[in-house]
């Protein structure tokens, strides 16, 4: 029986998130997603307004298929492949992409790559530049291919693509260090 004067806790300040009864881990489930979130904003943000004025043989970066197929080499196929769909979805509205067949290709990629490096690869570095090589290798061919196939584009411009490509992995070692810590939010959803 509680008495008139024994002791309460304080209440704490009521945040957004503790309205909607969510768990501790659910809440930092939903901190770490949209800071992923976060990440691909900051790199559509800067592919179109900075890094669009800068060009190489005629080829300038792609950063978002980059940023989409890193997260989700690095969470593994599970919340990735979400992940990579829902991303996808998101990169086509934002008017940058390529046409609406990157949606299927982003998604595929990230599935596959994923796989990849869940099967046959172990967690680090390497690997994760690896599959992400892979990906925007195959990403940029697609998109090659459906453009030759549409007539956007000539077989000349091939090398242009590659270059697209090579430039777009260079961001690859800055964005895991910052990608592998927002992933370490909530913990580990599975061990290898």
């Amino acid at each position: 029986m509680a008495k008139k004067y024994d002791f309460k806790p304080d209440k704490g300040p009521k945040l957004l998130l503790n309205r909607l009864y969510l768990t501790k881990k659910q809440r930092l489930s939903v901190l770490k997603w949209a800071l992923y979130g976060l990440i691909l904003l900051l790199l559509s943000l800067l592919q179109d307004v900075l890094l669009v004025r800068f060009r190489l043989f005629g080829a300038t970066t792609e950063l978002v298929p980059v940023g989409i197929f890193l997260i989700c080499v690095l969470e593994g196929m599970e919340g990735g492949s979400v992940f990579s769909l829902v991303a996808a979805s998101v990169y086509l509205f934002s008017g940058t992409a390529a046409g609406t067949y990157c949606i299927v290709f982003i998604t595929a990629l990230s599935i596959f790559v994923a796989y990849l490096r869940q099967c046959y690869l172990q967690k680090g570095f390497v690997p994760a530049l690896l599959c992400t090589a892979v990906a925007m290798i195959l990403y940029e061919a697609g998109v090659f291919a459906i453009g030759l196939f549409l007539n956007l584009t000539t077989p000349g411009r091939l090398v242009g693509f590659a270059i697209t490509a090579v430039l777009s992995l260079l961001a690859v070692p800055v964005l895991y260090p910052i990608a592998v810590a927002v992933g370490k939010i909530g913990g580990e959803a599975w061990k290898d």
